[in-house]
């Protein structure tokens, strides 16, 4: 009688195979979290850049002030374009946008009475406002700055704000937001 062998896997075997994916995937996933979190500063921000180049083109299309409103008692809640004589997001707004749950902050300096950006009919603003995006992943802060020029014009860089406006060229930089 000839014995017949059994197929399939060893009880051992498919420890081992465990033991070594589990090895694999948690080598992976700092990388996924990091590239997750900048993917979530890419999509805010550029959702916040469109947004306050839309403004900018509004008032001068318009030929009136066009404001970008934080919805909100924090810009983390999102924001709208209204014409400037609005001191909040009416039902009607021209544009609006609310962040997604996925954990990023956002916060503003050198902008009026912290509630508004305003744009002229020239599409020019005042004092560079500065927008801070922020957020955690696998141990690193994950950090993006959005100025707007006095021209009108929006600027990104990795890291901290600069403490000057700058307004020597368009900046666009997404990648290194981690450290």
């Amino acid at each position: 009688m000839v014995a017949q062998r059994m197929k399939g896997l060893s009880l051992f075997e498919l420890l081992a195979t465990l033991a070594i994916l589990a090895a694999l995937v948690s080598l992976a996933t700092p990388s996924f979290s990091r590239m997750l979190a900048e993917q979530r500063l890419r999509y805010v921000g550029t959702e916040l850049r469109l947004s306050l180049s839309s403004a900018r083109s509004e008032a001068v299309k318009r030929n009136e002030g066009v404001a970008l409103l934080r919805r909100e008692a924090e810009w983390s809640g999102g924001w709208c374009l209204e014409p400037s004589t609005e001191a909040s997001c009416t039902a009607r707004p021209i544009q609006q946008f609310k962040l997604p749950a996925e954990r990023v902050v956002l916060s503003a300096e050198n902008i009026t009475a912290g509630t508004a950006v305003q744009f002229n009919a020239w599409g020019r603003v005042t004092d560079c406002p500065k927008f801070t995006l922020s957020t955690t992943a696998a141990g690193a802060t994950c950090t993006l700055c959005l100025l707007v020029t006095s021209d009108g014009r929006v600027q990104s860089h990795t890291g901290d704000c600069p403490s000057e406006c700058d307004t020597s060229g368009e900046a666009m930089t997404w990648s290194g937001a981690c450290s």
